[in-house]
């Protein structure tokens, strides 16, 4: 199988949460191109470096294009358990510990961590929250491979080196901050800021500019 470039790893990857949820049996790239938003060539581009022959002229096997897709990018199979951690547990940590958001992932936060030991005191959770300072021997008895970033910007470097001096493997960055991956260690930046520049520069070609208006 060809080496998956990273922005066709990041294409198939949301594809395949998009084929979890699929109810039919089988899909076109023309329907794969409404849900993704990529091009239908694209997708069948990234889809030919995963070795998977089994697309025809009437589409693709939606569980064995799933199926394929996990092989070869190894995201967790259904019942798998990857154990995640929380660090920093302000008002955005205190929200994604409350949500639910991954009551029905594969992915399971068994920690919260913060720098304030009162934080630790005041917050409730369906799993313990520790000080800062004991993440270097939670992470690896826990057997936590990733981390969500929630810290205040200035802390972000910091953390994310501590995180990965840890034993963290790959940490999403939900702070304002655009940080360099650790030696070893992957990192997703997903800022909201970084977000909506993304989508800006995604529409700014393709709509007339819009001046706010008085209402009321």
């Amino acid at each position: 199988m060809a080496k998956i470039p990273e922005a066709s790893r990041r294409r198939l990857t949301l594809l395949a949460a998009l084929l979890a949820s699929f109810k039919g049996e089988r899909l076109t790239s023309i329907q794969m191109q409404k849900m993704t938003g990529v091009d239908r060539a694209l997708i069948r581009k990234d889809i030919s470096l995963l070795g998977y022959k089994g697309g025809v002229s009437n589409g693709y096997k939606a569980q064995e294009l799933l199926d394929a897709i996990r092989a070869a990018l190894s995201l967790p199979l259904p019942g798998q358990k990857r154990f995640c951690c929380i660090a920093g547990l302000g008002k955005l940590g205190a929200a994604l510990m409350q949500c639910g958001i991954f009551d029905e992932s594969p992915f399971k936060i068994v920690a919260g961590f913060d720098s304030r030991v009162n934080r630790t005191e005041v917050l409730s959770a369906d799993f313990p929250l520790y000080p800062a300072a004991k993440m270097e021997t939670v992470i690896p008895q826990a057997g936590i491979e990733f981390a969500i970033l929630a810290v205040e910007d200035d802390q972000a470097k910091l953390m994310a080196d501590r995180l990965a001096t840890s034993g963290v493997r790959g940490i999403v960055n939900f702070t304002g901050q655009i940080l360099e991956a650790p030696e070893g260690v992957a990192v997703e930046n997903v800022s909201p800021l970084l977000a909506l520049n993304n989508i800006c520069a995604r529409v700014s070609g393709n709509a007339v500019e819009r001046k706010p208006t008085n209402v009321g």
